[in-house]
Formats: C-alpha cells, sequence, structure tokens
C-alpha cells in the first residue's frame, strides 16, 4: 500500500475536513460550561468558617456563632478583653469573646445576666481567679477610673431554671467553654466560665451553665495568664488599678460587654 499516494492523501484530507465541525462544537460546549461555573458558583463566606492555625503549623477550620446559627430566643454577647498592665510579653490575652446566651433553655437565669451587659455591670471588671485546668471568674466591683467611688449594685437570686429534659444535653452542664454564675447564684453579680469539662460542679446547688463560649474564644480564655490563688488578688481588685498594676501586672480585663444586635 503506498501511503504517500495522491488518492490516500485526497480521502485523509476530506475525512480531517468533515471531522473539523464537530470538533469545534466539543470546544465551544466546555467554554460555555466552564463560563457558567464560574459566574454562578458562590465561595464560601468568612462567617461561615474561620481559619486559624493550630500549634502545629496546620489549618484547623472553626465554626463561629451567627446570628443564622443561633436558635429562637438564644442571644449573642461579645466581651473585650484585654491585659491592660503587661506591655513585656507579645502573648498577653486580649481579643473579643462571642458568648451564645441559651435563653430559649434558662430563660430565668440567661435574662439575669443580659440584664448585667445592658446595665453595663460587666464593665472593667478583673479576672481575679484564673486557674490552670480549672475555670476563669470575673464580676468584683472595682473603683471608678477617675477615682470615684463605685457603688456595688445588688442583683436580685432569680429562681433555677428546670434542668434539660435530656441527662445527655451538655448545654446546660459545666463542660469546657460553658459560663455560669458564681455558685449557681445570680445574686454574686460574677462570673465564671469553665477551662476543662468540671462534670462534679452540675451537682452543686443554684443554676446550671447557661451560655457557650466558642473555641476561638476559649483559646483566649486559655492565653489569660494564672497567678496562685490566694495572693491577694480579691483585695488587689476592690481597690483599683493602680493597685491591681503594682502587684498583679499580668491580670487580665474585661473591658465591656454587649449584646451583638448585627
Amino acid at each position: 500500500m503506498l501511503l504517500n499516494s495522491p488518492n490516500s492523501l485526497g480521502i485523509a484530507s476530506r475525512q480531517s475536513q468533515r471531522s473539523t465541525p464537530s470538533c469545534w462544537r466539543g470546544w465551544v460546549i466546555s467554554i460555555l460550561i466552564f463560563a457558567f461555573i464560574v459566574i454562578f458558583a458562590k465561595p464560601p463566606s468568612a462567617e461561615d468558617v474561620v481559619s486559624t492555625s493550630t500549634t502545629s503549623g496546620s489549618s484547623l477550620s472553626v465554626s463561629s456563632p451567627s446570628k443564622k446559627a443561633l436558635a429562637a430566643g438564644d442571644v449573642l454577647v461579645k466581651c473585650e478583653l484585654l491585659t491592660p498592665f503587661d506591655d513585656e510579653h507579645e502573648s498577653s490575652a486580649k481579643g473579643t469573646l462571642q458568648i451564645t446566651v441559651r435563653r430559649s433553655l434558662a430563660p430565668l437565669v440567661s435574662n439575669a445576666f443580659l440584664a448585667m451587659v445592658t446595665s453595663k455591670h460587666f464593665e472593667h471588671k478583673y479576672l481575679f481567679r484564673v486557674v490552670e485546668g480549672f475555670i476563669v471568674q470575673w464580676g468584683i466591683v472595682s473603683p471608678n477610673p477617675d477615682g470615684g467611688d463605685k457603688t456595688k449594685t445588688k442583683f436580685p437570686k432569680v429562681d433555677i431554671d428546670p434542668p434539660p429534659a435530656d441527662i445527655g444535653d451538655s448545654r446546660r452542664s459545666n463542660v469546657r467553654g460553658a459560663l455560669n454564675f458564681a455558685g449557681g447564684n445570680s445574686a454574686t453579680g460574677q462570673v465564671y466560665i469553665n477551662r476543662s469539662t468540671n462534670s462534679h460542679l452540675d451537682k452543686e446547688p443554684g443554676s446550671l451553665p447557661f451560655a457557650t463560649l466558642d473555641e476561638l474564644s476559649m483559646a483566649i480564655i486559655d492565653s489569660v495568664y494564672s497567678y496562685k490563688e490566694g495572693l491577694g488578688q480579691v483585695k488587689a481588685v476592690k481597690k483599683g488599678d493602680e493597685e491591681v498594676k503594682r502587684l498583679f501586672p499580668r491580670m487580665s480585663r474585661i473591658e465591656r460587654c454587649w449584646i451583638d444586635n448585627a
């Protein structure tokens, strides 16, 4: 067979011409499909996923609470935390805590907490009790920063909300990230956050936890410096900023809290 004969080349040429339109149609269809995907595909928003670095350098996706994710009746509270007197350590705790208040599960104690937020009770409150692997606590009243006296507000002791119907519901248990009033009593005006799971506190008298911090907020709580208990933290906080700065310069503070209505 003569591969280079005029007859064989003519046949090949005519076959090539007949196949060309079909080839172009395939390319056009592929381009149209690609353009459709680019135009109508929606990338994930920053509200849906937050990427944060772990200590190993890998990336961890952590969901942040949003208004859309809240259950009906629940409320998102934000608190600004800082360490005002520590200029020596770059790792000093600071950031915004996001607290989901479970008003749908515990309306009585939740409303008591929200009333304190609205009245600005938690502004300028030092984290006077910080225990590794246990809790972080704040709410003791300090003198006004301008030097004036600040009258201690008396808060009512609200009734205890009934426990959850599901005994395994961790949203009302002292698990890591759960927030409750000190002693389960709203009259103290003090709250604590569980740094780890402390199930034994569920058996204490008083209210059960009624709010939860997300893991991004707990990373801030974990970075709060822990002074050994019983060194006079409470006395220093009651005296004011200068005493705290002199004796406990690494003590962190809640600067303000507010209800997120965004």
